[in-house]
């Protein structure tokens, strides 16, 4: 079905059509059905900006993720008719799924190693990851740079932040990559199995740490470790289970952002130009950019845990909402041009971080990976371009970003 004969009550985030290139039908629902009631899935699609600000901040526990924060068209064909099981905490589930005050105190317990300060004493130790791999790549003069470069650099932080061995990088970036494998013609992967595996990993490196007594130099895994707010410590599984959403964003999204956005600097010359003119200052500016632009988390959802009106819409207890953060990033209410990538663009909110109480706990890294690995990139190629023809970029529903994209140095 071609996007000119789309209607808005139609869209279906699981289609071919939507996940081959969703933004032609996000345009159409942002100017014609911006809160969309989706019938077959008793869901709420929200594809304005200001309208998913609004939904996300609501209180109270009134939208909660117990169903999990990408329900697959199965879950969302069972409709929950009024009824909202409320999650068990023995034992304790994924804190992405629950709702104050058991979200909070979960990521209050890991959250010290995404904060400002800390997050900035691992500057230089990301920098010679970056230059320690461009030293690897560049003299076979081509590369992926998704994986590669983006894909290994985040990985190895990853491996670093849960002390694991950053001989390890490789295998955590393709376990990660299983989980946006979904191409509809090839099949994809069993994500629940895939999420398994990274819970069995890495409760060997939970094991370790509660075995060494958890001193807090681990800071990740040991706040969760000695958490005993459940009157009892949590199991290595469950810590583990708290660990999954860091383990697999960090991994994920800053390599799609970084090659996706060197990539439209290449196409755009004269802003290359622009920024290579103080790359100190002006990366951090087109990064900004490149996280509204190149993001690829297209949606989440929630549940409503009791009746909400919000953005237009009466939302009932049980009914499930979707926000579409792919569509308020070009949303032409909050950019002028917004599907021009601008290198200096003056942006003053953006959602690609989500907002409210789920926003991203890796926001301040993600930015500071972001912005080395561009200005390493930047500084230490000159000519550079990309053969799309081997670029790959997986229809999916969630996770639209381009996993494969192969750049050519010189």
């Amino acid at each position: 079905m071609a996007a000119s004969a789309y209607e808005p009550a139609s869209y279906d985030p699981f289609s071919r059509e939507v996940m081959a290139d969703p933004l032609p039908f996000y345009r159409r629902l942002r100017r014609e059905a911006p809160a969309l009631y989706l019938d077959q899935y008793d869901t709420w699609v929200f594809s304005r900006f200001q309208d998913i600000i609004d939904v996300l901040t609501v209180g109270g526990n009134a939208f909660i993720a117990s169903e999990t924060t990408l329900p697959t068209p199965e879950i969302l064909l069972r409709h929950n008719r009024g009824e909202v099981a409320e999650l068990p905490v023995d034992p304790v589930p994924n804190g992405a799924m629950t709702g104050s005050p058991h979200f909070e105190v979960l990521r209050n317990a890991h959250i010290k190693p995404f904060r400002p300060t800390y997050v900035r004493s691992l500057a230089a130790f990301i920098r010679k990851l970056a230059d320690d791999r461009l030293d690897e790549l560049l003299p076979g003069k081509r590369f992926d740079l998704t994986q590669d470069f983006g894909g290994i650099v985040a990985a190895s932080v990853v491996c670093h932040l849960l002390d694991m061995p950053l001989s390890r990088a490789p295998e955590v970036l393709w376990l990660v990559n299983q989980c946006s494998q979904t191409d509809p013609e090839k099949g994809g992967t069993d994500v629940a199995t895939t999420v398994g595996r990274c819970v069995e990993i890495l409760m060997e490196y939970v094991a370790r740490r509660r075995e060494a007594g958890a001193d807090g130099s681990v800071p990740l895994i040991d706040g969760l470790v000695r958490l005993g707010y459940y009157g009892r410590l949590l199991t290595d599984a469950e810590v583990a289970t708290q660990l999954v959403c860091a383990f697999i964003g960090g991994t994920e999204t800053v390599p799609k952002i970084t090659a996706h956005g060197l990539m439209e600097l290449a196409n755009a010359p004269d802003q290359l130009a622009q920024v290579r003119e103080d790359l100190e200052t002006n990366v951090p500016v087109a990064v900004e950019e490149m996280i509204r632009f190149c993001a690829p988390a297209q949606w989440f959802a929630r549940t409503a845990h009791r009746d909400v009106s919000v953005a237009g819409a009466d939302i009932r207890r049980g009914q499930r909402v979707i926000v579409l953060f792919g569509s308020a990033a070009r949303d032409e209410a909050e950019f002028d041009e917004p599907d021009r990538f601008v290198w200096n663009r003056k942006i003053e909110r953006v959602l690609s971080f989500g907002t409210g109480q789920h926003y991203c706990i890796g926001i301040h890294l993600a930015r500071l990976e972001l912005r080395i690995m561009v200005e390493a990139f930047l500084r230490r190629v000159e000519r550079f371009g990309f053969d799309m023809d081997k670029a790959v970029r997986f229809p999916s529903s969630f996770q639209w970003g381009w996993n494969s994209l192969p750049v050519i140095v010189g």
